[in-house]
């Protein structure tokens, strides 16, 4: 179940990460995207509430780091 989750929510935050390229949302908290999802699935639990990242813009550090996400699974 936990496995589950944390993939969906990875998916999840690809996805919105990719929906919207435009710089017309405004200024917003710049955050590791590697970092983040690692701290979101360490926090995982059914009763919580879902995160907001609207307006966050997420760097994508370890794009060409194959191994980025191998410590999770």
């Amino acid at each position: 179940m936990t496995l589950r989750t944390g993939i969906t929510l990875v998916a999840a935050l690809v996805l919105a990460g990719c929906s919207d390229s435009s710089s017309n949302r405004g200024p917003g908290l710049s955050v590791d995207f590697t970092t983040f999802v690692k701290n979101e699935i360490k926090r995982t639990d059914d009763e919580r509430n879902a995160v907001n990242i609207n307006k966050l813009e997420f760097s994508f550090n370890d794009k060409d780091n194959e191994q980025a996400y191998d410590d999770l699974f």
